[in-house]
């Protein structure tokens, strides 16, 4: 039995890691990366967080619309080139990693419903028109869910950490406390950049959630913070 015991410490310890593992965390957002990459080609979508990575890749003369997804695909294949893990899939990783994206999701349900019942309607994205076709909406909350954890969780948690820890060689720990509050800050006033106008209300609720799918990215990984992200903009749009 304790040898029984061990392993089963050992297999959940294996698993919480491999959730982490950039290839894990690719072939789980490539299908929510191809259908609202596809779908966006119909409905013309432009979400603030694509729109703002292909300006910044203008900038360097490089204009195809598809090109905010290979960024996203390209840095995930260096940081698992850069970890030197072995380039094979997971399929139990993978599983229990949409488990756990609809299980990550219910908190922030909770947040909403408080939130509602305390300043009316709030909303984690700014999303498309509301008189837009449903589709493009749940596709809008797609890419939002995909983009915006690249930018706020991936990218920016990541740069305050490298140069917090690595290059002025900060404590981790408050480090990371830090760059989970800046990013969560950040990522709610990015939405008032669009067609939303600033209230208190929604800035809080943003934060707030931004805080947590920060956490969730650090506990849990970009796969699944991506997950639970992009679930609550779609149960968002269909309520």
């Amino acid at each position: 039995m304790p040898a029984v015991r061990a392993n089963s410490r050992k297999s959940a310890t294996g698993y919480l890691e491999r959730t982490h593992r950039p290839l894990n965390c690719l072939i789980f957002i490539l299908p929510l990366l191809t259908a609202y990459e596809v779908g966006s080609l119909f409905y013309r979508d432009r979400l603030l967080a694509p729109s703002h990575l292909a300006s910044l890749l203008e900038l360097f003369g490089a204009t195809a619309h598809i090109l905010p997804a290979l960024l996203v695909v390209t840095v995930l294949l260096i940081w698992q080139g850069l970890r030197r893990e072995e380039w094979r899939a997971d399929g139990d990783a993978l599983a229990g990693m949409v488990v756990e994206s609809m299980l990550g999701v219910l908190p922030l349900i909770g947040l909403g419903a408080v939130m509602y019942r305390l300043f009316g309607p709030v909303a984690l994205s700014a999303g498309t028109a509301a008189e837009a076709a449903l589709a493009a909406r749940i596709l809008s909350g797609i890419g939002a869910g995909i983009y915006e954890e690249f930018l706020f969780r991936l990218a920016a948690i990541g740069l305050i950490l490298f140069i917090g820890v690595e290059v002025l060689h900060g404590p981790k720990r408050p480090m990371v406390v830090l760059a989970v509050a800046a990013a969560s800050v950040l990522f709610s006033l990015y939405h008032f950049l669009g067609p939303d106008t600033f209230n208190w209300q929604r800035f809080a609720f943003r934060a707030i959630a931004g805080a947590y799918l920060a956490l969730l990215y650090v506990g849990r990984g970009f796969g699944i913070a991506v997950g639970a992200h992009a679930c609550y903009n779609v149960i968002a749009e269909l309520m």
